[in-house]
């Protein structure tokens, strides 16, 4: 059976072959060990990181470019978002003010109801019979 470090070993090779992302956690996936296995091995971490840090530098090359274009069209988005945002706050603002405005026509029916059932009661000399 290999030991933990050949199955690094092994496993760092296959990835850099196949050319998928390398980092310490595929590695260890990848060799089928425990997470944290290639802490014990830093000269093997260091290799490790080493091809993570060059796998990255080409993508550090074209970010200002990306970046530079993001930004342009963001700035479309957020002008558009921002109105949009400021409509809705109004909107909101019109629906708060309609539903205290139903609140209190609750509480008012309710008050009204309130004093209806008490001037009804069935004891009370205001209830008139229709039978009668």
């Amino acid at each position: 059976m290999p030991s933990v470090k050949t199955e690094l070993e092994n496993a760092l090779e296959a990835l850099k072959k196949e050319k998928k992302k390398i980092n310490p956690s595929a590695v260890e996936k990848r060799a089928g060990v425990a997470n944290g296995s290639l802490k014990n091995h830093s000269v093997l971490r260091e290799i490790v990181l080493a091809e993570k840090a060059r796998q990255q530098q080409p993508n550090r090359d074209r970010a200002p470019d990306a970046k530079g274009k993001c930004k342009t069209v963001a700035k479309d988005r957020f002008d558009a978002l921002e109105a949009r945002n400021r409509k809705l706050n109004a909107e909101n603002s019109q629906f708060k003010a309609e539903i205290t405005a139903m609140a209190d026509s609750i509480a008012q029916l309710t008050w009204e109801l309130h004093r209806y059932k008490t001037a009804t009661r069935k004891d009370s000399p205001n209830v008139h019979s229709i039978k009668g």
